[in-house]
C-alpha cells in the first residue's frame, strides 16, 4: 500500500500545483509533464495524465500554449507511436479553445 502511495505522488503533486492560483508554479509544473509522465510509466500516463490534462480547464493563455508544446513530447511516455492516439483528447481540447 504505501509504495503504491508513493507512485501516485508524483501525479498528485502535479494536479496540486496545476489547480494553484500561482501562474508561474502552473507553468512550471506543465514543463516537467514529461518527467512526471516518466515516473508514472506509460500505462498510468495514459490512464490518468492525460485524462488530467484532457478535462482540466486552463485560464491562462500562457498555460495553454505551454501545454500545447509539451503534449508533442509525450510519445515516448504514452508507449511510443503505437500509443500517440491516446494524447489526441488534449490536443483536440486546446484545438477548441478559440482565443489560442
Amino acid at each position: 500500500m504505501e509504495s503504491e502511495r508513493d507512485e501516485d505522488y508524483p501525479i498528485g503533486v502535479l494536479i496540486e500545483e496545476l489547480r494553484g492560483e500561482d501562474l508561474h508554479v502552473r507553468l512550471h509544473s506543465i514543463r516537467k509533464i514529461s518527467t512526471i509522465a516518466l515516473a508514472l510509466g506509460p500505462e498510468k500516463t495514459r490512464s490518468q495524465l492525460i485524462p488530467f490534462l484532457t478535462e482540466t480547464i486552463y485560464d491562462e493563455d500562457e498555460v495553454l500554449l505551454t501545454l500545447a508544446e509539451q503534449i508533442g513530447t509525450l510519445v515516448p511516455y504514452v508507449g511510443g507511436p503505437e500509443y500517440a492516439h491516446s494524447l489526441l483528447p488534449p490536443l483536440e481540447s486546446l484545438a477548441a479553445v478559440s482565443y489560442l
